[in-house]
């Protein structure tokens, strides 16, 4: 059974936001935002950003995949 060509933009777009999570999260990029001259809610921001960009994806994968 072959997948959709759907299906596969799904999993880039997956892959690809795990992989700009842990360039975020996991990487040098750390030491820019959590610096002290940095606002005390940058860290809530950037995982709101995130939070945001999951909920995009899964809503733009519709309920059809369920």
């Amino acid at each position: 059974m072959r997948s959709s060509p759907e299906s596969g933009r799904q999993l880039d777009a997956v892959v690809l936001l795990f992989a700009f999570a842990v360039l975020l999260f996991a990487s040098l990029l750390t030491f820019w935002w959590a610096t002290d001259s940095a606002p005390w809610y940058l860290p809530y921001l950037l995982w709101l950003g995130l939070i945001g960009m999951i909920a995009w994806v899964q809503f733009r994968r519709g309920h059809r995949d369920l």
